[in-house]
């Protein structure tokens, strides 16, 4: 039986590039990885609400379902709540009850946002602004080489801020309109040196939607907000792991 397809969603802020490490590793042991890029990160002119990368995502997996293929979408930090709205209608168990074949099988989230529907970023953080530098439409993290990559040699980090795009503000005050995990199987990477999203903060959405019926397993690795560069190894193994492979 052939792998699943794995769909990359990035975080505010970044370009699917971080993600080709990881990508490499599992693309030599038969994965097909699609990592896309979302218009939210450096589109001019900034984009408004969320739903141009909620029909970028929905397209690219329903291009895949429609192909009978099995589907996990792996979302970072703020795609999380780009990929709770994208997914309506594409899991694998709603196409089945139409005898239809292929389906999303798992949500893989890397220290993720994953609100309910109608919860925006920001009111999902308490209606604050937190490390962002907001000059409108745009918005930026104060200091993203602490945030986002303190685990990493310090050329790294400095390289990694460099690929950083300025982000539109509005997408941190829209909500999806729908919350995937509701319906299909997740598994959560909780980062427990996360300087961006506090590990504390994970669990407590972690357990919000398992309070919620939510069907979420965790796993938990020692480092910062970018697993997929810190920890690359041992985040392949959890995507292994959230495709129900043995690693």
């Amino acid at each position: 039986m052939s792998k699943p397809t794995m769909v990359f969603i990035p975080g505010a802020w970044h370009t699917p590039e971080p993600f080709k490490v990881i990508i490499a590793k599992l693309s030599i042991l038969g994965y097909k990885c699609i990592p896309l890029s979302l218009l939210a990160a450096g589109h001019e002119p900034a984009v408004l609400d969320l739903q141009p990368d909620i029909d970028i995502v929905h397209r690219t997996v329903q291009d895949e379902v429609d192909q009978g293929h099995l589907v996990v979408v792996v979302a970072h930090s703020w795609g999380g709540i780009v990929a709770g709205g994208a997914l309506d209608g594409l899991s694998k168990t709603e196409r089945e009850k139409s005898g239809r074949k292929g389906g999303v099988v798992k949500l893989a989230y890397m220290c993720a946002f994953i609100p309910p529907e109608g919860v925006s970023l920001a009111k999902a953080l308490g209606g604050e602004d937190p490390e962002w530098d907001v000059q409108e439409p745009w918005v930026n993290w104060k200091n993203p080489i602490d945030g986002f990559y303190h685990d990493l040699p310090a050329e790294e980090g400095k390289y990694w801020k460099s690929k950083l795009a300025r982000h539109s503000y509005a997408t941190f005050h829209a909500a999806a309109p729908s919350a995937a995990w509701r319906i299909i199987p997740s598994r959560y990477l909780i980062c427990e040196d996360d300087r961006a999203i506090k590990p504390e903060i994970q669990e407590i959405m972690v357990q919000n939607c398992r309070g919620l019926g939510a069907e979420m397993e965790t796993e938990r690795v020692f480092c910062s907000h970018s697993p997929f560069l810190a920890k690359p190894d041992e985040t392949v193994g959890f995507l292994r792991r959230a495709t129900g492979e043995e690693a």
